[in-house]
């Protein structure tokens, strides 16, 4: 029998997070899903894992919408397949379980972050400079 570890269940999202790339339909519900269950790691005093969690969030957004591509397509499908895990109720760790159930998805974007931390502070740098260029823009008088 094939032991359930967290690598296999995220090899098996980095499996389905191709197609979910591809399609902005597949694209929007899984930001939909991360989005709202970010609500509940607040609830449950993990404010940190939701912060990380709306970052990668905002990133697929932006990629997907084509305002940001300076990220290779490897990471991307590694930060959708963290998603994918992110969402899925029934992983290493099922979600069920009140407060370990968690834990398996906070180390899937721990290691995420660690591995793309440049990708992903990059992108938060951009992220920064587009929103003060928008504070700062004057909208020409009609």
């Amino acid at each position: 029998m094939k032991q359930n570890t967290i690598g296999n269940y995220f090899n098996k999202m980095k499996e389905k997070a191709n197609a979910v790339l591809e399609s902005s339909t597949q694209t929007g519900e899984l930001v939909t899903k991360a989005e709202d269950k970010t609500s509940q790691t607040d609830k449950q005093g993990l404010k940190d894992l939701g912060s990380q969690v709306k970052a990668l969030v905002r990133l697929v957004r932006s990629y997907k919408k084509g305002d940001y591509r300076n990220v290779s397509t490897k990471s991307m499908v590694l930060i959708v397949a963290g998603l994918l895990y992110f969402v899925s109720p029934i992983d290493a760790v099922p979600d069920f379980l009140i407060g370990a159930g968690l834990l398996d998805d906070a180390t899937v974007l721990a290691f995420l972050f660690k591995t793309l931390s440049g990708e992903i502070s990059a992108f938060q740098t951009w992220e920064e400079t587009e929103q003060i260029e928008e504070e700062t823009y004057v909208k020409p008088a009609p």
